[in-house]
């Protein structure tokens, strides 16, 4: 009988229902990969060099929780071991793991045997029963590979163990013996790949017994990591829980320093992020007014999109999700979060452009209120009064009609003037309430997070990440946000096979290409139709004001050349009118345009659907292939990522114009 190794109980399946409801909290979660040899000539050495090194990581990772890092966390903080399970140094570092109650395993598998679900460490043909494993239920925390069902070949197989484990770890432990490796997926491989990646890397020999570090910016002299390892113990020194705490502090921290520099516009738009919710309905008046809100004003610019744009408004959609996808505890994170955000971009973009709209609104009704009572008090301005040789009683009646009218009107000028007032104080506070609340920035920021979280809610499940290349400190705040997110998913649980592939890549196609392709087709429509529509009102009261001026001209000019009495005071008050409003629809139209961009808009968005559209053409109708799928569906998550950076900073520098 073969023998068969079984995970222990930490194991078992997680409740699923347990996670969704922390899915919106962001818990700091420090993932640590291990890499080692199959024969150990020394079990007792491993065991006591590996504890060694663990007891400093938890000593490190107590540092981390300790410091204001912690902060800009919740829930609970933990570890997490990624790790081959092979025979020798991988098992010995599992089980020192589980000894020491440092958290989570998560197993790697790289063979499914031919029948069965039992997973294999080594080419399941190889007949060692060592290597056979069977793994707990599917949602427990293990990944396999179907090597062989994928068209992965035996050095393959091992080299996507390698890759999974770099990808998903803060660190690396390396139980390696210095000699250059023998080919991919080997520890030397794997170590190659954490240095190349930037992680630091605890480097345990077999006979040395010292623990040591090699920091990521050691291997920096060099001009790759397949260099600066050849001189290995140059770059490794001694290891400590600070400096280790100090190695993986960047790119665990947000950009910015509260303390230092509160007004940092990272640390400022971070802490917005958290405080300013406005998903959340406060309750009282309060709340009251902004379910009013939401449900009238905050929908004039989806209604002026509709109307102006000749499209419905958007519909949500998306892909069925595969099966037995959905029932991750790591995917149900990424998807609370991702709708969290979505959910918030639409929210802020409705307050944003609608009060651009509303703004606008104003205005044109300001300056329409202000010129309207010389048109209304027309025969109010100069009303008839008593000629000389009137009688007493005609003249005093003539005088009073007079007064009376001078009154009416005053009051007529005065009511326009408080309405306009009034109208002023209003836009006023529509403008200075929106660059308090900084929303441009706040949608700007949320819509980044929510679409660099659709882009990595396509590629987790396919085992990589746009961000997987050199580890740097994040730049934004919303990049941290959504590493801290995949951190606390962790890797993809079960079987990858050649079918769960194929039907997650058709999905993740999708989700990420084929949605976005009808997004911008969508989107180059509308902004084009809008273009056409607002530069049309543009010209069209511009025409009218030059129509109404050169036509009063000429009527005047023609009055005086007959000898005839001038145009009545109506001609004269609707021509100052129609000069008034004219040019305040035409600024209108210009402020709309540029807190929008609809040409450019439309361009933009033209020139994206051509690129998802060849990224679709790249994948075609073979989502099967491995390593090439993962490549196309990769550049068209970097395409998403890009233009988003792009989108924000045009929109940074379209701030709501107080017309």
């Amino acid at each position: 009988m073969n023998d068969v190794t079984r995970p222990s109980a930490d194991s078992a399946a997680v409740d699923i229902e347990a996670v969704g409801d922390v899915a919106d909290q962001l818990p700091l979660v420090v993932t640590v990969g291990f890499t080692g040899h199959r024969a150990v000539g020394d079990p007792d050495e491993a065991r006591r060099l590996v504890r060694a090194a663990l007891a400093i990581v938890g000593e490190a990772f107590d540092l981390l929780i300790a410091s204001p890092l912690a902060e800009a966390y919740d829930g609970a903080a933990r570890l997490r071991l990624v790790v081959g399970q092979a025979p020798g140094a991988d098992r010995v570092a599992a089980e020192v793991w589980r000894e020491e109650g440092l958290g989570e395993v998560h197993a790697v598998y790289p063979f499914k045997a031919p029948t069965g679900e039992a997973a294999y460490t080594d080419r399941p043909e190889s007949g060692d029963p060592d290597t056979r494993v069977e793994p707990t239920p599917e949602f427990a925390p293990w990944t396999g590979f179907d090597a062989y069902g994928l068209g992965l070949e035996s050095d393959q197989a091992h080299a996507e163990v390698g890759r999974w484990l770099v990808r998903h770890a803060d660190l690396l432990i390396g139980w390696w013996n210095g000699e250059p490796g023998k080919g991919p997926g080997g520890v030397a491989d794997t170590m190659i790949r954490a240095l190349d990646r930037g992680l630091p890397v605890i480097w345990l020999q077999p006979g040395d017994g010292r623990v040591r570090l090699i920091a990521p910016g050691a291997s920096r002299r060099h001009a790759d990591a397949a260099e600066a390892i050849k001189g290995v113990g140059d770059l490794a020194g001694p290891l400590s829980s600070q400096a280790l705490a100090e190695l993986l502090r960047p790119a665990l921290s947000p950009p910015g320093d509260p303390e230092s520099n509160p007004h940092d516009p990272e640390v400022v738009a971070r802490l917005d992020y958290v405080a300013v919710d406005p998903l959340r309905v406060r309750p009282g008046l309060y709340g009251l007014g902004q379910r009013f809100l939401n449900r009238t004003l905050w929908r004039s610019y989806r209604l002026f999109e509709s109307l102006a744009g000749r499209e419905p408004p958007i519909e949500a959609s998306a892909p069925p999700i595969p099966p037995g996808l959905s029932g991750e505890p790591g995917f149900a994170r990424l998807q609370a979060a991702s709708a969290e955000a979505g959910a918030r971009a639409d929210e802020l973009s409705a307050i944003h452009r609608s009060q651009q709209l509303l703004l606008i609104v104003l205005a044109i009704a300001a300056v329409l209120v202000g010129a309207l009572p010389p048109l209304l008090t027309a025969g109010l301005d100069n009303p008839p009064r008593a000629q000389a040789g009137a009688t007493f009683a005609r003249a005093e009646a003539l005088n009073k009609a007079a007064a009376d009218a001078a009154r009416a009107a005053a009051s007529v000028h005065a009511g326009a003037a408080g309405v306009e007032f009034c109208l002023g104080l209003l836009a006023a506070g529509v403008a200075f309430t929106a660059r308090r609340a900084h929303r441009h920035r706040r949608w700007s920021d949320a819509r980044r997070l929510a679409e660099r979280l659709r882009g990595a809610i396509a590629t987790w499940p396919l085992g990589f990440d746009v961000a997987d290349g050199r580890l740097s400190p994040p730049q934004t705040w919303t990049e941290w946000r959504v590493r801290a997110v995949l951190r606390a998913a962790g890797p993809r649980r079960g079987w990858l096979t050649r079918e769960r592939f194929a039907r997650t890549a058709d999905w993740a196609a999708g989700q990420l290409i084929d949605s976005q392709i009808a997004y911008h087709d969508r989107q180059r429509r509308v902004a084009h139709r809008i273009e056409r529509v607002v530069r049309g009102i543009e010209g069209g009261s511009f025409a009218v004001l030059m129509l109404t001026l050169a036509g009063y001209v000429a009527l005047v000019v023609g009055l005086r050349l007959a000898q005839a009495p001038p145009p009545p005071p109506t001609i004269s008050a609707l021509v100052t009118l129609l000069s008034a409003v004219s040019p305040a629809i035409g600024a209108g139209c210009l402020a709309l345009d540029a807190t929008n961009g609809f040409g450019e808009i439309a361009l933009h968005s033209e020139r994206l659907k051509s690129e998802f559209e060849h990224r679709r053409r790249e994948l075609g109708g073979g989502v099967d292939e491995y390593h090439h799928v993962q490549a196309v569906i990769r550049s068209a998550a970097q395409l998403l990522r890009d233009e988003n950076d792009a989108w924000r900073d045009s929109l940074l520098r379209r701030r709501i114009v107080r017309a």
